[in-house]
């Protein structure tokens, strides 16, 4: 029988990170993950990745003090190529990015109330600006890259740096020559369908 105690433990640890958050979308993501971990099946889906090395690579850059939880669970983690469910993201962008949903409509473990995962965004990468409908809250644990909000000079975000964006708001990340690894949840209108990328 497989072990996923690594997989629990990156559970348990962005439910405390997305407690501490102190938003509604964030305790609707503590919910979510909490239910995962109540109702953890005896398999997981196949674990795939296209970009190997990568989310490893960046929690080596002055990382998050607990990476080693997310470290020891990559390996049984599922990533989806992002431009299949956006479609807004073009093929050369998206083949720069990794994301998982572990907890959605679509992830690992299904939940219709909200999104839980972790995205990684290569170097050298400008992620143009886009908007969606639903509320946003990356938590960086690795790397670094630089954020805009509405308009907003970029601001550099390191690891345990928070980057909240309301609904509806234009934003945008880019990469110097280290790649970034976060975590990242939605809450309200989550469908990938109110995506689009604006840049």
């Amino acid at each position: 029988m497989q072990d996923y105690s690594a997989f629990k433990d990156l559970l348990r640890f962005l439910s405390g990170l997305y407690a501490a958050e102190g938003r509604p979308g964030g305790d609707k993501a503590v919910g979510a993950l909490q239910s995962a971990l109540a109702d953890f099946p005896q398999s997981l889906p196949e674990p795939y990745n296209y970009m190997p090395g990568m989310a490893e690579a960046a929690l080596t850059l002055d990382a998050h003090p607990q990476a080693g939880i997310v470290a020891a669970a990559l390996p049984l983690i599922r990533w989806f190529h992002v431009m299949d469910s956006m479609k807004s993201i073009g093929a050369e962008m998206g083949a720069k990015m990794l994301v998982t949903e572990l907890v959605g409509p679509s992830g690992m473990f299904r939940c219709e109330t909200a999104r839980v995962g972790l995205f990684v965004q290569c170097p050298n990468l400008d992620y143009v600006t886009r908007i969606h409908s639903a509320e946003e809250t990356y938590i960086i644990l690795g790397g670094e890259g630089h954020w805009s909000r509405g308009g907003s000079e970029p601001e550099l975000k390191k690891a345990g740096d928070v980057v909240f964006h309301p609904s509806n708001i234009p934003h945008s990340s880019r990469t110097g020559d280290k790649p970034t690894i976060a975590a990242w949840r939605w809450s309200g209108d989550i469908r990938y369908e109110a995506y689009a990328c604006a840049g």
